[in-house]
């Protein structure tokens, strides 16, 4: 059972019910308006809410993984939120990342707008889960894409990364795999994601409130906070790019590829490297899933080293929900 089912599920509903699909006008120049697309409401409201966004709450208790809390709001990162509506700043590290829902717009080809905006809003919404699960904070929504944050105050620095990069990992792992095979069934083959991540130490970030009055929010000036939607354009389909300043903070290399051309030059001869993050092997290796006897990937919660000491008591309501084995 896959702790994205809930958003899967709505977005198979909405294609399954498309009007536009049924009838098979790909080509043609209807107007959405000549269609009943009155079935899209009740879908969206069986998207996870704050009340039940935990649809696998058992599950995730089960596998040692903490359950969502609320959501902070956006722009307004909870450790650094004092300085909305204020000229004063703060120098603190923090992990920025983006991602990006690519090739979105071919979608209206083949739907009426009413679905793909269910669908791009059932993987936006997904990813938020995603990060949230991972203790990061979505500081903005920009169409079928997420600026995000991880770390902050009293937050252990390469923690956060690893968090960073299990978010990301499961975010593509969804794309890549949970929607895959669905939207290919119904000749959708080009959507996917593209993310980047990097990291700016204490005296690389500074926070303050970016705006005027309510239109504004709390954010940071950073050359990494500016790097990252860079190495996001430098993703393969479905791939993660980080800053050199991630990979230092983990001590397994295996995982980055150095690219052949760096993403910064600092014009005194020094350069700032970017790396192809393998998060299919991250994912396998740190216990975020587990691999078929295909070789196919399947995505669980929790970490294997927690596995070995988990408590009869948590395994009940994971005996109730999933196979003891991955066929």
């Amino acid at each position: 059972m896959s702790v994205f089912n809930p958003y899967l599920n709505v977005i198979k509903k909405a294609i399954k019910q498309d009007p536009k699909l049924q009838q098979r006008l790909f080509s043609a120049t209807q107007e959405d308006s000549a269609f009943d697309t009155s079935y899209i409401k009740a879908l969206r409201n069986e998207l996870p809410n704050p009340k039940n966004i935990n649809e696998s709450v058992n599950l995730i208790k089960g596998m040692g993984t903490s359950v969502v809390g609320d959501l902070p709001k956006l722009g307004n990162h909870p450790d650094f939120k004092y300085l909305r509506y204020t000229d004063e700043s703060e120098d603190h590290w923090i992990i920025s990342g983006f991602i990006d829902v690519k090739d979105s717009t071919k979608l209206f080809n083949r739907f009426t707008k009413a679905t793909v905006a269910l669908i791009t809003e059932g993987i936006v919404q997904a990813s938020i889960f995603a990060v949230n699960l991972c203790d990061g904070y979505v500081h903005r929504i920009q169409g079928d894409g997420l600026m995000v944050y991880f770390g902050g105050k009293n937050k252990d620095k390469a923690e956060s990364v690893k968090n960073a990069l299990k978010a990301f990992a499961m975010i593509s792992y969804f794309v890549k795999n949970d929607l895959k095979d669905f939207f290919a069934a119904n000749s959708v083959t080009e959507i996917y994601t593209r993310a980047g991540l990097d990291l700016g130490h204490n005296s690389q970030v500074r926070w303050l409130y970016s705006g005027s009055g309510d239109a504004g929010e709390v954010t940071t000036c950073s050359l990494h906070t500016s790097l990252a939607p860079k190495m996001q354009s430098n993703a393969v389909s479905n791939g993660v790019v980080v800053g050199q300043n991630i990979v230092t903070q983990i001590t397994t290399k295996q995982y980055f590829k150095k690219k052949r051309n760096p993403i910064w030059e600092y014009g005194d001869g020094r350069t700032y490297d970017q790396y192809d993050f393998n998060w299919e092997k991250y994912i396998i290796d740190k216990g975020i899933g587990v691999q078929d006897r295909y070789g196919n990937v399947i995505l669980t919660i929790g970490e294997t080293k927690q596995k070995q000491s988990l408590n009869k008591i948590n395994l009940v309501p994971i005996a109730q929900i999933s196979k003891p084995y991955f066929d």
